[in-house]
């Protein structure tokens, strides 16, 4: 789809919303990688219980 960014991140990891398949990058528009995939929200840690 676009330029490949040759595994050099436009964005955080925290920030970003999709990673490029082949070279790993991250970024927050799909545009912006050759080959991206939608990445999953983390999951928020639970705080353990002290009983």
């Amino acid at each position: 789809m676009g330029k490949c960014l040759k595994g050099k991140s436009e964005v955080k990891e925290k920030e970003a919303t999709h990673r490029c398949k082949h070279c790993a990058a991250l970024s927050d528009k799909k545009g912006h990688l050759c080959d991206p995939k939608k990445m999953k929200e983390p999951k928020e840690k639970k705080e353990k219980k002290d009983s």
